[in-house]
């Protein structure tokens, strides 16, 4: 008797045991499995070429000769031939004239309008608030109007204006008797007015048509000694003449239209025509593009940088560690219900930690936007039972 209670013992010491190991060993498969899993987005990745350049326009220089020249028309502006577009003063005596011609003009038209007190304090608050909003909007190109305007309204006593009314307008008459020394600026041509002038204006396009990489360097290596009152972009056309490499440009093909990411001093993207890849000139040479648009921008600028976008993927992205390789075939798992489902993927693009495949919809697989790949998980095979998602993260964030 004392025997079988002894066995008994042993017999349900053995059986606690394994119980408890079979407990121990399912809690330590249930904490270190865990299951990281992401939700499958669409992703679009530019396949970039990164250039330095020079834009080449049909311009003519505005020729001056007095000490200060001030433009009438705004930077990028299109105007017609024999449009005045700049006013010239010849001397410094001049350039004073016209400045009190100018003051002398507005005074006596404000103190012609601003008859009795109601009138007076209208000016007063309309001057201010004129100013006002010209700093609000950061438009600066009538300031002195402006701050002539407050000053007039609001520093000056209106009885001693309304007394020396005369005496003003007999002044001016005087002024404008005078041969003021003050010339107009005529568009000899029609095209886009840019004050900027950098002395490579002489620079025409179809010197760019054979050029090498090094030759182009030269051309604009030195700046030449230019003054100017301005120029006229006289074409819409406008070329842009980027130095890469053969390899580079071997994957453009002339007269195809291409994305040119400009940035920096012009930032903008648009499609230009890639008119001619140049001849080679070691390991490098010139792409010429073109394009007919955004001429009013670009008048100002010479030397920019550029992105030409040559190729374009998309596709789903799926994190490198959801990637599996078995004998060439490549495949990921994905989580169906509470079951891993393999699923084959071809490789579009690798982009950081992460590739894009091809989406299901054309490969003819069940991996769609919204889906949920497996991203680690232990001992995966198809048709395994996964646990809880204990790690959640999104793919593709940088």
């Amino acid at each position: 008797m004392k025997r079988s209670d002894l066995y008994i013992r042993i017999m349900t010491a053995v059986l606690l045991v394994a119980v408890l190991s079979y407990i121990g060993v399912y809690i330590y498969n249930a904490v270190s499995s865990t299951l990281e899993t992401t939700t499958a987005i669409h992703y679009t990745v530019e396949q970039t070429i990164s250039t330095q350049g020079y834009i080449v326009r049909t311009e003519t220089v505005l020729t001056d000769v007095g000490i200060v020249v001030l433009p009438i028309v705004g930077e990028g502006e299109k105007v017609a031939s024999g449009q005045a577009i700049a006013i010239e003063y010849l001397s410094g005596e001049a350039l004073e004239t016209a400045s009190e011609i100018r003051s002398l003009r507005m005074m006596i038209a404000q103190i012609e309008t601003s008859v009795g007190v109601e009138a007076a304090e209208a000016a007063r608050l309309e001057s201010v608030m004129g100013l006002s909003r010209a700093i609000q909007r950061g438009d600066l190109s009538r300031l002195d109007e402006l701050l002539l305007d407050v000053e007039t309204n609001i520093f000056v006593e209106s009885y001693a204006q309304t007394a020396d009314l005369p005496s003003m307008k007999a002044r001016l008459e005087l002024l404008e008797a005078r041969d003021s020394g003050v010339r107009t600026i005529y568009a000899p041509v029609s095209g886009t007015f840019s004050q900027t002038v950098d002395g490579f204006e002489a620079i025409a396009p179809n010197a760019l048509f054979d050029i090498s990489p090094s030759s182009l360097e030269e051309l604009f290596d030195t700046q030449p000694s230019v003054s100017g009152a301005g120029k006229l972009v006289t074409e819409f056309k406008w070329y842009y003449a980027a130095i890469m490499s053969v390899n580079e440009a071997s994957r453009l093909s002339e007269d195809s239209q291409i994305p040119v990411q400009f940035s920096g001093a012009f930032y903008a993207t648009m499609d230009m025509l890639v008119e001619r890849i140049g001849r080679r000139d070691g390991d490098e040479c010139v792409v010429l593009f073109s394009s007919t648009r955004n001429i009013h921008d670009i008048a100002p600028h010479r030397q920019l940088r550029a992105d030409v976008v040559f190729d374009t993927v998309s596709g789903i992205r799926v994190p490198k560690e959801a990637i599996h390789l078995d004998d060439g075939v490549t495949f990921i798992y994905l989580q169906t219900g509470v079951r891993a489902e393999k699923v084959n993927v071809d490789i579009l693009h690798e982009y950081g930690d992460g590739y894009l495949v091809r989406d299901g919809a054309e490969s003819g697989t069940p991996l769609r936007v919204g889906s949920t790949i497996i991203v680690k998980g232990n001992n995966l095979f198809d048709g395994k039972v996964v646990g809880s998602k204990i790690n959640v993260f999104l793919a593709g964030t940088e």
